[in-house]
């Protein structure tokens, strides 16, 4: 099954001293299908790897997204709306445009499975599509 990503478990990826980084590197192992990456996280991974990790990891992340390593979820209008539905039903979470969009093109490609280390929106949101999100590495069960 596939995974749509988020920025914290691309730079737990990537970040060897990253405490989550051994349980990501174990689920995108154990992953059969596609890492997924909407469009509209690009810039905030690159500019967390840049200044956390230095420019090599945001060149190395570029280099993968080029060669086929994540697949990018454009953002459509439905998209954009249902992120700001989302926006104002968990307005108290301050979800922001970011996690929207994780959840509407979790809705859209019909992709309960995500790949992020900040939970709490996640457990907390609905999908409207399917009965909830798992939340990995959280929710795995890696021998």
């Amino acid at each position: 099954m596939a995974l749509i990503c988020d920025t914290s478990g691309i730079f737990a990826l990537y970040d060897a001293d990253d405490a989550h980084h051994e349980a990501i590197i174990a689920v995108v192992a154990a992953e059969p299908g596609p890492l997924f990456i909407p469009v509209i996280l690009l810039a905030e991974i690159d500019y967390l790897l840049t200044v956390r990790l230095g420019i090599a990891a945001a060149i190395d992340f570029t280099d993968a997204v080029a060669q086929g390593e994540f697949t990018l979820v454009p953002l459509t209008t439905s998209d954009l709306a249902r992120c700001r539905e989302l926006m104002v039903e968990y307005r108290d979470l301050e979800i922001g445009l970011a996690d929207a969009t994780i959840v509407a093109a979790a809705e859209r490609l019909g992709m309960p499975r995500l790949l992020p280390l900040d939970q709490r929106h996640f457990r907390t949101i609905k999908p409207g599509t399917f009965s909830h999100f798992v939340i990995l590495p959280a929710d795995a069960r890696i021998d």
